[in-house]
């Protein structure tokens, strides 16, 4: 990030080039935790200040996100993915990316919970989050070794549904998993075990529903598949027996909220 560029040259860059410069800039910023005191965020800063009279609406959205960062936090994470947005796509794709309009839908809810216990990537944790809002799950709890909704890339994976979505942490997974026993939850276990039900197989009743998911290697423990009352899992036909947690949470999720109707 030894480059500097003046007034006069970063305005005579196209708005393609302009906006690379911004995006490498600021990923070298978050990279790196640098604070807004930082020389690299001080000139991030003259960047826009620089480009504040530009013709290009892209630019003008971006400055005003960025004029509303004040530290390293989840603002500074929504500015980041509209510069990501904005690379290699045309006018028009982002002119209709950003008329959909998320938050003007009215959410639909089903009773179902998601435990995750250990899942240690905070990228799945924030795929997770995501896959919760999008098939109106009730409540996120996060056990073990899973990161919270707070974390930075929690934030930039979930793209704002961890702060539209319920979570708790819970550090035992056995505690949480009884508690929501004793309010009247299914547990359900989702685990590539010899004796689980193919999910295809499986048709929920009208009961309130706790999904499990485990750790991204060694899954979930012998003492919480004892205490679930059914283990699910999908029905591969490759090689591996087993699929990406966050991918295997949606395919489930997409399976019980269709039968809940």
């Amino acid at each position: 990030m030894n480059k500097d560029f003046s007034h006069k040259k970063l305005l005579s860059f196209d708005t393609e080039k302009q906006i690379r410069i911004l995006f490498e800039l600021a990923s070298y910023i978050e990279y790196n935790r640098l604070e807004v005191s930082s020389t690299q965020f001080l000139k991030l800063t003259r960047y826009h200040d620089d480009l504040k009279l530009s013709e290009s609406e892209f630019i003008q959205k971006l400055s005003k996100e960025f004029y509303k960062v004040k530290q390293l936090d989840y603002q500074f994470q929504i500015y980041l993915m509209n510069l990501e947005r904005l690379l290699g796509q045309s006018k028009k794709e982002y002119d209709f990316l950003v008329r959909t309009k998320d938050t003007d839908n009215t959410p639909k809810t089903f009773p179902i919970v998601c435990v995750l216990d250990s899942v240690r990537s905070a990228h799945n944790i924030g795929s997770m989050f995501r896959n919760a809002e999008c098939f109106g799950v009730d409540k996120v709890y996060l056990c073990g070794l899973s990161p919270d909704s707070k974390h930075p890339q929690v934030i930039k994976t979930a793209m704002g549904t961890s702060e539209l979505t319920l979570s708790e942490y819970i550090k035992d997974a056995k505690v949480c998993v009884q508690k929501l026993k004793d309010d009247g939850y299914k547990i359900i276990a989702v685990e590539t075990a010899h004796n689980a039900t193919i999910l295809e197989k499986y048709k929920p009743d009208n009961e309130k529903l706790a999904l499990l998911f485990g750790h991204e290697q060694f899954g979930l423990s012998l003492e919480l598949l004892e205490i679930s009352d059914h283990i699910i899992k999908i029905d591969l036909s490759g090689r591996k027996n087993s699929l990406n947690v966050s991918i295997s949470q949606a395919i489930v999720l997409n399976h019980l909220t269709s039968q809940l109707g």
